[in-house]
């Protein structure tokens, strides 16, 4: 039978199993690694994203989500 489609649900994950929520570089905003729960944490994920961006505080300490966290 000829092959008509795939598809893949992906569930990125970090090392620690957290996701990444900060800033990245001025006007860059990483919000990813959210694993199976991504659907569910959208909503705060978005929030966070957008007081980033509009150089807000965020309400709550991001550092455990510090993209830069792997760094050497």
């Amino acid at each position: 039978a000829p092959f008509h489609s795939a598809w893949a649900g992906l569930r990125p994950a970090l090392p620690d199993g957290l996701p990444a929520i900060g800033r990245a570089a001025p006007g860059l905003v990483h919000a990813c690694g959210h694993l199976r729960n991504g659907i569910l944490l959208a909503p705060i994920t978005a929030r966070l994203v957008a007081r980033l961006l509009a150089d807000q505080d965020p309400g709550m300490d991001l550092s455990p989500f510090d993209p830069g966290r792997f760094r050497n």
